[in-house]
């Protein structure tokens, strides 16, 4: 599974590749979503080999209040992930949390 994980701009990524269509099935607004990103000049963690895509990883900053079940957490900067997305061929791989790793690691360079 040789391949790696880049920092992509939304718009130098092909919407038309193969890998989205799932994204685009089950969410019908994705394309809109997608191009929102693109217009803004948004980047996203791109997993490639030598089939194609394998993973999306777009993560978001926020600045809000969260609710949860029992109580909420306060107004805070935080990073979470907007989109995660694998390759049915990469699943059980744990390139999800390698992602993860690299992100915390070197953040967006």
């Amino acid at each position: 599974m040789p391949g790696k994980f880049k920092w992509i701009k939304f718009s130098e990524v092909d919407l038309r590749d193969s890998f989205f269509d799932e994204l685009k099935n089950d969410y019908q607004e994705f394309p809109l979503w997608f191009r929102k990103k693109s217009d803004t000049g948004e980047c996203a963690l791109i997993f490639t080999d030598e089939q194609g895509i394998g993973a999306f990883v777009y993560f978001k900053e926020e600045n809000e209040p969260i609710k949860l079940i029992d109580k909420k957490l306060p107004t805070k900067h935080r990073i979470k992930i907007g989109t995660l997305r694998l390759a049915k061929r990469l699943r059980g791989k744990r390139l999800g949390e390698g992602a993860l790793v690299l992100f915390y690691g070197i953040g967006k360079n």
